[in-house]
């Protein structure tokens, strides 16, 4: 008797974790869309506010960004370290129109694009994270778990 009374107390606290969990991991994952479209944003604004223009050469592209180099007006060929903003469909060795701030020229994006590209992958985090966080606390949801168990 002790014993099933040990493993119900048990089973409701891994119930109550998991319900905790699904509710961090699916606040957390809202939290870091909504800072990464700010951040696009703030960058966009920081462009816009002091722009200049250049043809850059694209001149690797990876999995996570494009780098690219061009000359901000100063004689010196610019390479930002992060490489160019919403790189989608880049490829080594094109040129491309970019448009970067002046004061900082790290800052630098495809010229005619801004932070509504980051839109769709931005997204596409709470897209897979919420419905997985829903169907976690539902599943250990008492009433959700007797109905099953009722069922059977």
């Amino acid at each position: 008797m002790i014993r099933a009374e040990q493993r119900a107390r048990r089973d409701a606290r891994v119930r109550r974790g998991v319900r905790i969990a699904a509710l961090v991991v699916g606040v957390f994952s809202v939290l870091t869309t909504a800072l990464i479209l700010v951040a696009c944003l703030v960058d966009d604004l920081r462009i816009d506010a002091d722009m200049g223009s250049a043809t850059a050469t694209v001149t690797e592209v990876t999995d996570r960004r494009a780098a690219v180099e061009f000359d901000a007006g100063r004689g010196l060929p610019v390479r930002p370290k992060t490489g160019v903003f919403y790189p989608v469909g880049l490829v080594e060795g094109q040129r491309v129109q970019v448009e970067f701030r002046r004061a900082n020229p790290d800052l630098v994006r495809v010229s005619g694009r801004s932070w509504t590209v980051a839109l769709v992958p931005a997204l596409s985090i709470p897209a897979v994270a919420l419905p997985l966080c829903a169907l976690a606390y539902a599943a250990t949801t008492p009433r959700v778990r007797s109905r099953v168990t009722a069922g059977q």
